[in-house]
């Protein structure tokens, strides 16, 4: 009888308990990924300053683009300029070893000129995909696609 009710025990706890490593740490790639996020959809520099390492290269970028946490919170910036609604969501989160890969939604409504397009007043809402690498707590590289196309047309600067 009591091997049943260790049995029934260990079932129960297998649905309900919930082990301690269920949560990432705070330093885990997912949890320092997961931090990107947090910081564009609340337009939060600083956080970025803490989870880039002063190396980061954005994959694509630019030529001549500069790298480390400077780019990145330009970037922010342009894009909160031209859309002050920015939000970005994670939708999927998958890690492989010290590689994160997020599927994110990004919304927002253009207020002022972005990219040399100027203001509609119009929202978008495009799907984007990065991969994230971290070395020693830190995104050392993000690889990033975003659909900008389906951006161009919902904000009225493409045709159909």
């Amino acid at each position: 009888m009591d091997a049943m009710k260790l049995l029934i025990a260990s079932i129960a706890g297998s649905f309900f308990a919930v082990p301690a490593s269920a949560a990432p740490a705070a330093n885990e790639p997912r949890q320092i990924a997961s931090q990107w996020y947090e910081a564009f959809g609340h337009h939060d520099a600083g956080l970025l300053e803490k989870i880039l390492a002063p190396s980061w290269v954005d994959i694509p970028s630019p030529p001549d683009a500069p790298h480390g946490p400077e780019a990145a919170k330009a970037a922010m910036a342009m894009l909160v300029n031209a859309f002050p609604d920015f939000d970005i969501k994670i939708e999927d989160l998958i890690q492989d070893g010290n590689k994160v890969v997020v599927r994110s939604t990004i919304t927002g409504t253009q207020r002022q000129a972005f990219a040399g397009l100027p203001a509609t007043g119009r929202s978008m809402r495009i799907q984007a995909v990065d991969i994230h690498e971290i070395e020693n707590g830190k995104i050392v590289r993000t690889w990033h696609t975003e659909d900008w196309m389906t951006g161009l047309r919902e904000l009225g600067h493409l045709s159909r």
